[in-house]
């Protein structure tokens, strides 16, 4: 019958029908009002017109017309509402005559209702999820299970126990389909009320995981006490227990094996009484292929003849069988866990047996392998994967986790983020991986239990420091990068190895980067930023020097809000090389990345709701440094709060620079160049090894009362912090080569050399002295060509250079800059007032003229004030005897004693280094500060 939508709507009194349903209305004004069935409603919320064929409930937001308002009360499609009412009268139903037919007394073939077995499942399912709801909300039921130690929470919610007090009635229609299939699978008597009434009810599961039976045990002393659902025994109360384990406890009522369940004996099963083994029971055991069975029926004289009985018929069904003995004057293992512990009923069973405690059952069953980012747990042969653990809180720990199954078909797998700490989240993960599985839920709870304790014992060790995988240094890598080490020609072969990598010149630049990425294990490491034109190769020098820097301490970011770092873990930050593509990327983060170089932490409070207790409160997150922070930019005009916090390099933008970069390029595909690719790896292995073999020794540089620094300039007082550093982490690059003191309050330490101080002093003379003023490395270029330009200009037209003027476009044409290039470095020369601009308002064209005298210097200056390393030699060993320059204490600084002084004059070697602007110039000796108890025989083993 195809049921006429439109027709039963206009025909259909919708008053008649929602009375009918047991829904009591009064007219108020055009509408009737009653209380809405749909949700529990106190005062009358459902609103119906008559007249339009609908209702409202603004309450709860249910709303619709006829057929939409029986098909929401009887659980039906709109087209099964059509046809019930239809079914009603011949042809469609009138509203008069709808009251009547739904009103009709029952029948006896309603009675006798057929309900299919899916249907009665769900109504089932749902019966019991009431009850569940009803425990607590009424004391009794709880109250009672509270005197049988049956109250765990965990327990509870695991097999949906409820209690059942009359008010699920009050709840459901006072007649109609529902009513009446109740009554049909036994829930209703035939007066319409509930058999379980006064009971605590647990819902019984066949092997699908589908509830099939109730079990009722009434509280009071009343008979019956125990009570099931009419009809044939289905279903195994906790048979997915089978599933995990080959020894099986088995006890004669349900609430035995809750006793047991919530004293941690996992593998519990339960009988329909004494007598209750069914076929159910039978097929659990054949299909999970179950080995022993103890049995644990009631003490008493018809407990034990029914265990006697059962024990026979179980010889031949499984390997083993077992009978528990109960204590004097106990009678079940309820009654035993009231007064004893899990410990005491050990005592009880077979040994050895494989029915133990499921920590014990499960240990030979669980594998946890370590990963880099986390651990793989394998559990009764079922993978996951778990990885980005965040730090937990009392109220979240989260985690991304993978569930893999191999299945003849091919691997699958499911993954997802899961607050294990969170219900809702738990449910959600278990029902797709039960699904990947081929298991029940419950199957799958219990793994996660399980992976539970393992993430929280895993997080533990990572914050107590005893998580993080040892990361193997292979032997051959280990010996090459140790002969590295401790070569002579360490900057040598450095500088060797940076040009294999693509680098061409910029030989200070990518040594001081190679430094800085060295220095991120020290207390205080360098933090360098790279200062140049759009495509003149900054990201490659910085990547290409970060690559020889092993992947777990380094970070590399393309953009960063001003928030991620204080967010980060605690010691994420910790001695690592954090790498940001470009500042225009992390323009929010400036004032993070400014305090994590200069307190070496973040620290910052903020306002979270807890949700436990729904509470707004304050969380402190601290993020410890230090860090050494690599940047690239092409804005000169970067804050002078961050640019004193850096380093400031600039990349070679000459024409021969140009000219070397493109030589190089075009040998990129010979079969040189492919032979030099090939050498990559093995260059990178080498440099990871080194990297990590380099200890966090401490450095004392005993030379530091004597060296000298500029003092005209108010930046000299945080570039002159730089300097040390820098001196300190050519030091401890060279760990490898210096001998190892100890002093009582310190500890070990090395001691800078003379040759680190030159190494030091060369770099500083190049670099430093390029943030000496304002002006960006870039600018100074142009504004050496335009200073060309004007040459050129005033011998062509005679004309004095302070009066040639010139365009933006005459320029860019003479120098073959880019006019975005050009844009961006003139104006930080007129800023400066190196160049000005003498017409172009009102519309007219700029036209610009130099301000600066050929008297005027405007190269890169030496770092004034620096002094040589021959001047401190001197200094160093014209002292006739140990004094202290720093303190009273009789010697150079804090635990650098200098005794029996030889200062040595030889040729510069330089560690090695042929690099002609880090090497002597002009025959220049060197003075190395030698210490008679630093060299002698014994120490050089030491070292070596």
């Amino acid at each position: 019958m195809r049921p006429d939508f439109a027709r039963i709507k206009q025909t259909t009194d919708i008053v008649a029908v929602i009375e009918a349903c047991g829904v009591a209305l009064k007219r108020e004004g055009n509408d009737f009002v009653g209380l809405c069935p749909f949700h529990e409603d106190t005062r009358p919320s459902l609103r119906v017109t008559q007249s339009k064929g609908l209702f409202r409930c603004p309450a709860c937001g249910a709303t619709g017309n006829v057929i939409q308002f029986v098909a929401r009360k009887e659980n039906l499609t709109e087209r099964e509402a059509a046809l019930k009412l239809c079914a009603s009268i011949p042809g469609v139903v009138r509203g008069a005559d709808l009251p009547a037919a739904a009103a009709a007394p029952t029948t006896a073939a309603n009675k006798s209702l057929a309900v299919d077995e899916a249907t009665r499942a769900k109504l089932l399912a749902r019966v019991a999820a009431f009850y569940a709801k009803t425990l607590f909300k009424d004391r009794a039921g709880l109250d009672y299970l509270k005197t049988r130690r049956l109250d765990d929470p965990a327990t509870l919610e695991t097999f949906g126990v409820g209690y059942c007090n009359g008010s699920m009635r009050n709840a459901l229609p006072k007649s109609g389909e529902l009513i009446e299939q109740l009554k049909a699978i036994g829930i209703l008597n035939s007066k319409g009320n509930e058999i379980f009434y006064g009971r605590v009810v647990v819902p019984i599961q066949d092997a699908n995981g589908n509830v099939v039976s109730l079990y009722g045990r009434r509280w009071s002393e009343e008979e019956p006490k125990h009570l099931y659902l009419r009809g044939e025994r289905r279903g195994v109360f906790n048979g997915i227990a089978a599933r995990t384990n080959q020894s099986l406890l088995l006890v004669e009522s349900i609430f035995d094996a809750l006793s047991l369940w919530s004293a941690g004996y996992r593998n519990v099963i339960s009988l329909y009484g004494k007598d209750g083994w069914t076929s159910d029971h039978e097929t659990l055991v054949r299909q999970n292929g179950i080995i022993e069975i103890i049995l644990a029926l009631d003490g008493d004289a018809r407990g034990q003849a029914a265990a006697e009985a059962l024990a026979a018929r179980l010889i031949g069904l499984v390997k083993d069988v077992h009978r528990v003995t109960w204590p004097e004057r106990v009678k079940d293992a309820n009654e035993f866990f009231l007064s004893r512990s899990a410990e005491e009923f050990r005592t009880l069973l077979p040994q050895p047996s494989a029915a133990t405690s499921p920590n014990e059952a499960t240990a030979r069953e669980e594998t946890i392998t370590l990963t880099p980012e986390g651990f793989a747990a394998v559990i009764d042969g079922r993978h996951y994967e778990l990885c980005a653990l965040e730090k937990p809180s009392p109220s979240r720990l989260k985690a991304t986790i993978k569930a893999l199954s191999d299945q003849p078909g091919g691997a699958r797998f499911h993954i997802d983020t899961v607050d294990f700490y969170l219900s809702r989240s738990r449910k959600s993960f278990v029902a797709e991986a039960a699904r990947l599985f081929r298991e029940l839920p419950e199957a799958i709870e219990a793994d996660m239990n399980r992976l539970i304790v393992a993430v929280e014992k895993y997080v533990a060790q990572k914050l107590d420091g005893a998580s993080a995988a040892v990361i193997t240094v292979p032997d051959a890598d280990r010996l090459e990068a140790l002969r590295m080490g401790r070569s002579a020609g360490l900057v040598d072969e450095l500088q060797r190895d940076l040009g294999k990598l693509g680098i061409i010149g910029e030989e200070g630049n990518r040594l001081l980067l190679y430094l800085g990425l060295t220095s991120r294990k020290m207390e205080d490491p360098l933090a360098i930023q790279i200062l140049s034109s759009s495509g003149a190769g900054k990201s490659h020098l910085q990547d290409a020097v970060l690559s020889l820097c092993p992947a777990e301490d380094l970070i590399k970011l393309t953009s960063l809000s001003g928030q991620a770092l204080f967010y980060k873990g605690e010691d994420s930050l910790r001695h690592k090389c954090l790498a940001i593509a470009e500042v225009a990327g992390a323009e929010g983060a400036r004032y993070a990345l400014r305090n994590l170089i200069s307190e070496k932490k973040l620290v910052i409070e903020s306002t979270i709701k807890n949700a436990l207790s729904g509470r707004l409160e304050t969380q402190l997150n601290i993020v410890h440094g230090p860090t050494a922070v690599f940047e690239t930019t092409i804005n000169p005009d970067t804050d002078p709060e961050t640019k004193s916090r850096y380093v400031l390099l600039s990349v070679d933008e000459s024409p021969e620079q140009t000219r070397a970069i493109i030589e190089a390029q075009r040998q990129s595909h010979t079969l040189e160049g492919r032979k030099r690719h090939k050498v990559r790896a093995a260059l990178l292995a080498k440099h990871h090894a080194f990297q990590r073999l380099l200890e966090p020794v401490a450095v004392v540089n005993p030379f530091e009362p004597l060296l000298a620094y500029g003092d005209d300039r108010l930046a000299f007082r945080r570039d002159h912090p730089k300097y040390l550093n820098l001196i300190l982490a050519v030091t401890f690059l060279h760990q490898m080569q210096r001998p190892r003191k100890h002093d009582a309050e310190l500890g070990e330490y090395i001691e800078t050399t003379l040759d680190d101080i030159a190494i030091a002093n060369d770099l500083a003379h190049q670099l430093f002295g390029q943030s000496l003023d304002d002006l960006s490395f870039p600018s100074r270029q142009l504004l050496a060509l335009i200073r060309e330009y004007v040459r050129a200009r005033t011998a062509e037209t005679n004309t004095p250079a302070a009066e040639v003027e010139w365009t933006r476009r005459e320029l860019r044409e003479a120098i073959k800059w880019t006019e975005a290039r050009l844009r961006l470095h003139l104006a930080e020369l007129m800023r400066l007032e190196y160049v000005g601009a003498t017409r172009g308002r009102f519309g007219q064209r700029y036209a610009h003229r130099l301000l600066l005298d050929d008297s005027e210097a405007s190269e890169v200056c030496a770092m004034p004030g620096l002094k040589s390393v021959e001047q401190l030699g001197k200094e160093a060993g014209c002292l006739s005897k140990p004094r202290n320059l720093a303190s009273e204490e009789g010697h150079l600084a804090g635990t650098s004693q200098v005794e029996n002084c030889e200062v040595l004059a030889r040729p510069h070697e330089g560690n090695g280094r042929k690099n002609p602007n880090l090497a002597a110039n002009g025959g220049r000796h060197i003075y190395v500060l030698r210490n008679g108890a630093a060299h002698t025989a014994k120490d050089r083993e030491a070292t070596a």
